[in-house]
């Protein structure tokens, strides 16, 4: 199983990044870690993946409900990628109010190391086949599309799209980082990474919960990417 050792290591390189660029340069090492930065980048972790476990469980709650403790399972897979993305933001606004700080504060910071776990996910999902892309009558040009089964179907590189728009969105953040207003950069990453699940979402084939005949997932990043364009404007609106 490859996608857990791409998450981690997204993880370890996004908690890198905000414990070396993401400081003051006169902090300790201590004060590093267990600075405001790292503490929200902690507290959005734990939700996201909390929220991405149980919006998986409850979209296979036939299944759950009657093997309970497989639940506990976590070695197994089964999460939701849109679940825990939602939940994440929902954790840091839990965060930044508990805090008495700003929203947008915590965003910006955390612009990055997001889209760095975004592109990780997208890589391990290349490598084990998940989130897989409609057939093709013949091979997509460069790129592989696979799916969990092993199967010899030629398909659409999902994965393969959803990490190259990943890693590109990676790179113009780090570019732009310093010449936005305060919270831009926060709504751009989170627009960048619901796009991404957006746009690939059409060309995807595994099983999903239609609603309307679209995919859960097309609409909830729809309504993400949405969600932070709003953003975008009022923040740039606000400077």
């Amino acid at each position: 199983m490859s996608y857990p050792l791409f998450f981690t290591a997204g993880v370890a390189a996004g908690l890198l990044w905000l414990i070396a660029a993401g400081t003051e340069p006169a902090l300790s090492p201590r004060q590093r870690l267990i600075n405001d930065p790292v503490i929200s980048g902690v507290v959005m972790l734990a939700t996201g993946l909390f929220t991405a476990r149980m919006t998986f469980i409850l979209l296979h709650s036939n299944y759950y409900f009657s093997h309970p403790l497989e639940i506990l399972y976590l070695w197994q897979g089964g999460l939701s990628g849109i679940g825990g993305f939602a939940g994440a933001l929902v954790g840091l606004g839990i965060y930044s109010k508990a805090k008495g700080e700003s929203f947008a504060t915590h965003a910006d910071a955390l612009a990055i190391p997001s889209a760095i776990i975004a592109a990780s996910c997208w890589l391990g999902c290349w490598m084990d086949g998940c989130a897989y892309g409609i057939p093709l009558e013949r091979q997509f040009p460069l790129l592989t599309g696979i799916d969990m089964f092993d199967s010899e179907i030629l398909r659409w590189p999902t994965q393969a799209s959803g990490a190259i728009f990943s890693l590109l969105s990676v790179g113009a953040l780090v570019i732009i980082k310093d010449r936005l207003p305060q919270g831009v950069l926060g709504m751009i990453s989170l627009s960048s990474i619901a796009l991404g699940i957006f746009g690939v979402s059409f060309f995807r084939s595994d099983p999903s919960l239609l609603i309307a005949g679209f995919r859960l997932d097309t609409l909830a990043a729809l309504g993400l990417a949405l969600l932070g364009i709003g953003g975008i404007l009022i923040y740039i609106r606000e400077s």
